[in-house]
């Protein structure tokens, strides 16, 4: 049963995305605007789902399962659908779906599902994940002595939210120990730094640093977008320390000697430096400082030692970080159903 329900909310989920067909347009009938018998009730009539649950919710709008649903109703069951994934959407599937989901939870509690493992575990950590997502929205997003710590942290580390937009230039090579004719007619490392030094010569004498990306540039990505890598923080990842080291000598418009990676050399241009804003800051700072508070201090390493005996690794795993899918604070975090116990 718990698979079932899972899979349905997978299927309601999934709904949502399905790309409704576009009608050509097409040219609009020389007709009046209005129909000749169309009375001015019907102009007046309320449409829409909030518009009609609000102004006449006792209105029966719909049967399902035998069952009559009001305005009312049917807006509160489709209230679980964010109205722009709503949108040009077909209503009368949608509310069906979440009809049948909301039926069977309701079968579902009759059983006393939600009181049997596993999936009185999954209940429980879904409702903590909910909110505790709920909590940390409202610590980033609320003023007071919590903001008021962030700001005086932003203030005095004024580093750790430098924005530095770069471009680039990738000279590649064949690495050491690439057998001879397997190297895609790659360059050697001295021609390649032979050429990266032609280019920072063109640049130095004044051509355009973009124009030269688009065209010497080893990274065809790279390439179409004139060199741009985007804008780099102190905790961007998976950047070489020699092209961090080489960034933070360089002010706004100034460009790079080659720098060698372990396939090529790389010239970097900063394009420009700025300080991330104290409102987009303050989400991260506040919550760095409460995961200091929550740090584990090992007492008894045995514990945490994994044991011969241990069967697989426990499938639920809180999770507080933003999910990657895009979700803001507020939104419960994916969590993956326990298979049913044998």
């Amino acid at each position: 049963m718990k698979s079932s329900i899972f899979v349905l909310s997978a299927v309601l989920c999934s709904s949502l995305a399905w790309a409704q067909g576009t009608n050509p347009s097409t040219k609009a009938p020389a007709t009046p605007a209005q129909p000749p018998n169309a009375s001015s009730s019907d102009q007046l009539k309320p449409r829409g789902p909030e518009t009609v649950a609000q102004q006449d919710p006792s209105r029966i709008v719909a049967t399902i399962n035998g069952q009559q649903l009001t305005a009312r109703q049917a807006e509160d069951l489709l209230k679980v659908i964010p109205a722009n994934q709503r949108r040009g959407q077909d209503l009368a599937s949608l509310l069906e779906r979440a009809y049948m989901l909301h039926q069977f939870a309701d079968e579902a509690g009759k059983l006393s599902l939600d009181q049997q493992s596993p999936w009185k575990d999954d209940i429980k950590l879904s409702r903590e994940n909910i909110l505790a997502q709920a909590y940390i929205q409202r610590l980033t997003s609320e003023p007071g002595a919590i903001s008021d710590a962030a700001k005086q942290y932003y203030d005095s580390h004024p580093n750790e939210f430098e924005q530095t937009k770069i471009s680039g230039i990738l000279v590649s090579f064949a690495p050491p120990g690439t057998p001879a004719g397997s190297a895609n007619n790659l360059k050697t490392e001295d021609q390649a730094r032979q050429k990266a030094d032609e280019i920072e010569k063109k640049i130095k004498a004044g051509t355009d640093f973009a124009t030269l990306a688009r065209t010497e540039s080893d990274n065809a990505n790279l390439a179409a977008r004139g060199g741009d890598l985007g804008t780099l923080t102190p905790d961007t990842p998976n950047v070489p320390a020699d092209i961090k080291a080489a960034i933070a000598k360089l002010q706004p418009g100034q460009v790079s000697e080659p720098i060698r990676i372990p396939n090529g050399f790389y010239i970097i241009k900063v394009d420009s430096r700025t300080q991330e804003p104290f409102n987009q800051a303050r989400p991260t700072i506040v919550m760095k400082q409460q995961f200091e508070k929550y740090k584990v201090q090992v007492k008894d390493p045995d514990f945490f030692s994994a044991s011969s005996n241990s069967a697989a690794p426990a499938s639920h795993v809180p999770s507080l970080q933003r999910p990657a899918n895009g979700q803001t604070p507020g939104q419960p975090a994916g969590v993956a159903p326990k298979p049913p116990a044998q």
